[in-house]
């Protein structure tokens, strides 16, 4: 998001090595959306605001099927590629915190673990202030977090990252802390290019369990209707790293 004055991520200065990078899930996430979608609208939804939405590689998937979609991310230079690469997507630059487009939409998506990178409790429900301002009676949100139990054990996380890219190809090892307390889980990885000095990149995700993040919406107006974690959904053999919380918005608080 942006928010850590120590974040330093090559993929996120790349945007075009950020897409051939994290390609290799296809469109299982937005097919996961689509199916959850079904079950819990019994449609497909009219409108869709993806907050976080990177270079807009699953909005794309979505503005297939649905004629009404906007993208939001903070990261400015991810934005200008996904306007690029899909020009007749409405992208906009935005916080996730502030972010007003001063009207609502039927689905809500929250995916990539965009959450992660707030790291207090004030920003987290400001985040669910921001899903609530643009939701209607009925609207359903899918957020993804990074779970904090599995966080914790620190037995799924990836080690290991390649790029190998026709402009870039690199290799890198990361280590991971976990600070308990804060529910923070701070990676460090050194990128090693050949022929260039190695580049490091720090990021820090703040970690959520499920009843949390149920509480923070429903201070905002939206019950919790499921919670799945990878496995359920992506049909994957891994232990769980993230939790999907669909919710309804209701407007109760």
């Amino acid at each position: 998001m942006g928010l850590d004055a120590q974040l330093q991520n090559l993929l996120y200065r790349r945007p075009e090595l950020y897409e051939f990078v994290y390609h290799g899930s296809g469109d299982v996430v937005p097919q996961m959306c689509m199916r959850l979608f079904d079950r819990h609208l019994h449609r497909l939804p009219g409108s869709l605001l993806d907050i976080g939405c990177g270079t807009g590689r699953d909005l794309a998937y979505f503005a297939e099927r649905i004629g009404d979609c906007v993208g939001v991310d903070v990261q400015e230079g991810m934005i200008a590629y996904a306007r690029e690469r899909r020009p007749t997507i409405d992208f906009r630059v935005g916080d996730m915190r502030t972010l007003r487009l001063g009207r609502t939409f039927e689905a809500i998506t929250c995916l990539g673990i965009a959450i992660a990178n707030l790291h207090s409790n004030e920003d987290v429900a400001q985040a669910c202030a921001t899903f609530a301002a643009h939701a209607q009676p009925g609207s359903v949100l899918i957020v993804e977090a990074l779970n904090a139990l599995g966080a914790a054990a620190d037995v799924t996380l990836p080690r290991r990252f390649v790029i190998d890219a026709p402009e870039l190809k690199a290799t890198a090892e990361a280590v991971y802390e976990h600070d308990g307390r804060r529910q923070l889980l701070t990676r460090r990885r050194v990128w090693d290019v050949p022929g260039q000095d190695p580049v490091e990149d720090l990021v820090r995700f703040r970690t959520l369990a499920p009843l949390e993040l149920e509480h923070h919406l429903a201070l905002h107006g939206f019950e919790t209707v499921d919670v799945y974690d990878n496995r359920d959904l992506l049909e994957t053999d891994l232990s769980a790293t993230s939790i999907v919380v669909v919710a309804r918005f209701t407007g109760a608080v």
